[in-house]
């Protein structure tokens, strides 16, 4: 048993509490690298607008970072498909990437540095999310307080 202010923790409510800690810490990671990629998709608009025209790079830019949202918002419900959908995104979004994060240190040295923070968030929430015991929180018919 741990003690604490209001008395005995068993090992069980340890572990809760970690697992609740490790979750919003990982939700709160991934809406910092939503915000982070739709700056950065601010910072290099010009360059974003001259591979298509504006009006199909706005639709993809914002159907993008709403569907990001929504898959946030689902994992923040504690819904296993949308972790497991996000996180074959994101490696099947990062590995074609690097070349394109080289070029855009090189054209735009800002938005190069935020992709970086932004892949190091995102890798960091998804480790927190896949491992005990914030990973407990996705089982099914398991009841945790939040």
């Amino acid at each position: 048993m741990v003690m604490t202010r209001g008395g005995d923790m068993s090992e069980q409510e340890r572990q809760n509490m970690l697992a609740i800690a490790s979750f919003k810490l990982a939700i709160n990671l991934m809406w910092v690298s939503l915000a982070i990629g739709g700056l950065k998709a601010l910072i290099d608009y010009i360059w974003l607008s001259q591979l298509a025209p504006a009006w199909f790079t706005n639709i993809v830019m914002l159907s993008t970072l709403a569907f990001i949202a929504f898959l946030i918002t689902k994992i923040s419900a504690r819904k296993n498909w949308a972790r497991i959908t996000f996180l074959i995104l994101f490696v099947g979004g990062t590995v074609p990437t690097i070349p394109l994060l080289i070029n855009e240190f090189v054209r735009v040295p800002v938005a190069g540095m935020l992709s970086l923070v932004q892949i190091a968030a995102q890798v960091y929430a998804l480790f927190l999310l896949f491992r005990k015991p914030a990973s407990d929180l996705f089982r099914k018919n398991e009841s945790v307080p939040s």
